[in-house]
């Protein structure tokens, strides 16, 4: 009996939250039982080398042109058509309904749907427009008519993309995203030295892409705040993001005289590290899906203070976070800062129960998919 083929519709497959979960799955899939391909709309992207060095194909298609959208239908189609898959995973959010019923037409039997996010806003606060809403609507029809499994990150992700009845139906199932928690367990007490380490700054750690959604304006707020009221603690911000926020957020920086305060480290490769050379964890997202950025956080013991502007179901439950509103201000938030940084880290034992109970590693996360794929 030959492998089961599996097909990943995820965006670019570049660098992002939705991109390395769906890397988990591949990494600890059973090479002799699937073979998992992936589209992606860019040449190169970052993890074309892992994938086909783990094994599966990296195939670029066009980005959908809504003027002349025939060219990335008739493209997706080919790829299904003739690669001979018997799973197609689709993580498109709305536009998943076309990846939907294009599996179909192509005969494939299996049409898996994830949801990954509770909104689809761009963080603007602007509303939604009557043509969105309406594409919205016909999407979700497409995604209930041509799918035969549904999956969500977190109820409200399955509310958003399928509606709630969708949750009680058998196919419907909740599957939390995940991390690899290894490097974090093996590495739970070991004590960092050299960067940001002993220089009298205590260090509270945000990881996150630099766009409007993530809110690293207001980490400036909360900064300015920290430095009025004279406390050495310095927010670390790791990642990348739009050039035009990216700049809005350095001069924000810049100007408020908070290079000390707030430090901007671009991508990095050693998150576990700073973790650990970090006292406590902030998230003050507009909204998220599942982060797993905080399901890390929490596999550090890390103390977190995050926005209430997602599932609670990411919490590990053992008592590590404060949950805020936006509303409450940048002097509330750096109250909680001030909080957290005093707390203890949380006890290895709890944190390898709650990841065990609420199955948060990546290890079962590809158990769970894989099953779906059977």
């Amino acid at each position: 009996m030959g492998k089961t083929k599996v097909l990943v519709i995820t965006g670019s497959m570049h660098m992002g939250g939705l991109e390395n979960q769906m890397m988990h799955l591949l990494r600890n899939a059973d090479k002799d039982e699937f073979q998992i391909d992936f589209t992606s709309t860019m040449e190169q992207p970052y993890y074309r080398d892992e994938i086909e060095r783990l094994g599966g194909k990296c195939i670029q298609i066009p980005d959908m042109d809504w003027k002349k959208p025939q060219e990335y239908c008739r493209a997706v189609y080919q790829v299904m058509r003739n690669g001979g898959y018997d799973v197609v995973h689709a993580n498109e959010l709305f536009h998943s309904g076309i990846v939907l019923k294009l599996a179909y037409q192509a005969g494939i039997k299996k049409r898996i749907v994830h949801a990954h996010s509770w909104s689809d806003g761009d963080g603007t606060g602007k509303k939604r427009s009557p043509v969105r809403a309406l594409y919205n609507a016909v999407m979700r029809s497409m995604i209930l008519k041509y799918s035969t499994v549904q999956v969500a990150c977190s109820t409200l992700a399955g509310e958003f993309l399928y509606g709630k009845e969708t949750l009680k139906k058998s196919s419907y199932h909740l599957v939390f995203n995940s991390v690899d928690t290894t490097k974090f367990i093996e590495q739970y007490d070991r004590q960092e030295t050299g960067e940001f380490c002993d220089d009298g700054w205590t260090n509270v750690l945000h990881v996150g892409r630099v766009i409007v959604l993530k809110n690293q304006l207001f980490l400036t707020k909360i900064a300015a705040e920290l430095k009025a009221r004279g406390d050495k603690i310095r927010i670390l911000c790791a990642g990348n993001g739009d050039r035009e926020y990216v700049e809005q957020v350095q001069n924000a920086i810049r100007e408020g005289g908070l290079s000390d305060y707030m430090k901007m480290l671009g991508a990095r490769d050693d998150v576990d590290v700073l973790m650990r050379k970090s006292q406590a964890f902030v998230l003050p997202s507009q909204y998220e899906g599942m982060p797993l950025v905080k399901i890390e956080a929490q596999a550090s013991g890390l103390p977190c203070v995050a926005a209430n502007t997602f599932s609670h179901e990411v919490d590990y439950e053992i008592g590590t976070v404060k949950w805020m509103e936006l509303s409450d201000g940048a002097a509330a938030w750096a109250d909680a800062l001030e909080s957290a940084v005093r707390m203890k880290r949380a006890k290895k034992e709890d944190v390898v129960q709650a990841i065990e109970t609420k199955r948060f590693d990546s290890r079962m996360f590809a158990e769970t998919i894989c099953s779906l794929y059977r």
